[in-house]
C-alpha cells in the first residue's frame, strides 16, 4: 500500500531529531514538547509508512536499518518540500517570480530608470523581462496575458484593463548643429514645416509619425517622413549628417550628441503623456508592488 504522504511534516521532524540524538527525551527537549508527544507522533508515522523506525529500549531509542534508510531519504525530500513551500509563500508575497513588461517608452527615461532600479533593489529575486513593440502589439499582448504591464503612450482605454497616467515628457526637435533652428530658444512647427523628419521604425515610431501628421498636415501639404530601421544613436548620427531632423523627448533631449542640437517646442503644454496599463484580472503579486511603486512616483516632465 502506498503510504499517505499528507501526514504532518512535524512527525517526520520528530523522528529525524530522535534519530540524530538517539533519544526521544532529547528530541522532546529540543522541540519543547513532552516525551510522550514525540513517542506518540513517531508511532503514528511508523503506522502510516508501515515500518518500524526505532528499536525502543530503556536507555533510549536506536534507529532500525530500514528507519535509517527512510529518514535519510525523507530528510532530503522534506528539505525540498520546505523549499518549495517557501518559494510559493514568497511568490505570493511578490518577493520572487516573473514580471513581464511591455514598452513603447524608452527604458532609459529617467522615470522608468528610477522605478526599475528601485524595484530591482527591493526585489532582486524577481525576474523582469521586457518586450518592445508598437502600442497595438503591446495592447494585444496585455489582453492575451503574455504581458503583465505596459508602459506606453496614453491612448484609448483597453477593455478589462486599468490605466494610470504616470509621467509626461516635453517635446524637443533634434536638428543638425548648423541648422537655422539650432540657434532658436524654442521652435514652432512653422519653422520646420518643409523639413524631412526621420522616424525610427520601433515601438514609438508609429505614434511619432501620427503626431507629425497631426501637427504638420494642411489642406495641400503632408509632412515629409522618412522611416528608418535604426536605433536612437544611429538616427541621431543621421541628423548630425544632415539627412533630416527628428522629434525627441526630454529623456533624449537632456543628452548631448556630437553635431546635434535639441531645441524645445514653443508650446510648453504640448507633451507626450505615458501611462502604466495592466489587466484588472492579473493577480501576479510582483505586478502589484511595481504598480504601487510607480504610482508613488508620478511626475510631470520638465522642459
Amino acid at each position: 500500500m502506498v503510504p499517505d504522504i499528507a501526514f504532518d511534516l512535524r512527525y517526520l521532524r520528530y523522528a529525524i531529531l530522535a534519530a540524530e540524538h538517539g533519544s526521544f527525551r532529547r528530541a522532546a527537549e529540543i522541540l519543547s514538547v513532552s516525551q510522550s508527544t514525540v513517542s506518540r507522533r513517531i508511532q503514528i508515522l511508523e503506522r502510516r509508512i508501515g515500518i518500524a523506525l526505532f528499536d525502543r529500549h530503556r536507555s533510549g531509542a536506536r534507529v532500525t536499518l530500514a528507519g535509517e534508510r527512510f529518514l535519510d531519504e525523507a530528510a532530503i525530500g522534506a528539505k525540498h518540500l520546505h523549499q518549495a513551500v517557501d518559494t510559493v509563500t514568497r511568490a505570493k508575497r511578490g518577493s520572487v517570480g516573473v514580471l513581464r513588461v511591455g514598452l513603447t517608452a524608452c527604458l532609459a527615461n529617467s522615470f522608468l530608470a528610477a522605478i526599475f532600479a528601485a524595484y530591482r533593489s527591493r526585489f532582486p529575486a524577481i525576474e523582469v523581462t521586457f518586450e518592445e513593440g508598437t502600442s497595438q502589439l503591446i495592447a494585444g499582448a496585455l489582453l492575451n496575458g503574455r504581458l503583465d504591464v505596459a508602459f506606453m503612450l496614453a491612448g484609448p482605454q483597453l477593455l478589462g484593463c486599468r490605466s494610470e497616467g504616470l509621467w509626461e515628457e516635453a517635446i524637443y526637435l533634434a536638428v543638425p548643429a548648423s541648422h537655422a533652428v539650432a540657434s532658436l530658444p524654442r521652435f514652432t512647427w512653422n519653422d520646420v514645416r518643409q523639413e524631412t523628419f526621420l522616424v525610427m521604425a520601433d515601438a514609438r515610431g508609429p505614434e511619432i509619425e501620427d503626431y507629425l501628421v497631426r501637427q504638420l498636415s494642411g489642406s495641400e501639404i503632408r509632412p515629409k517622413i522618412s522611416v528608418q530601421h535604426v536605433g536612437c544613436e544611429n538616427l541621431l548620427s543621421m541628423v548630425a549628417q544632415g539627412f533630416g531632423i527628428a522629434v525627441a523627448t526630454n529623456s533624449v533631449g537632456d543628452m548631448t550628441y556630437p553635431g546635434v542640437r535639441f531645441v524645445p517646442i514653443a508650446d510648453r503644454e504640448d507633451r507626450f503623456s505615458f501611462s502604466a496599463v495592466w489587466s484588472e484580472a492579473n493577480q501576479n503579486p510582483a505586478l502589484k508592488f511595481l504598480i504601487d511603486m510607480s504610482l508613488g512616483r508620478r511626475v510631470k516632465a520638465k522642459g
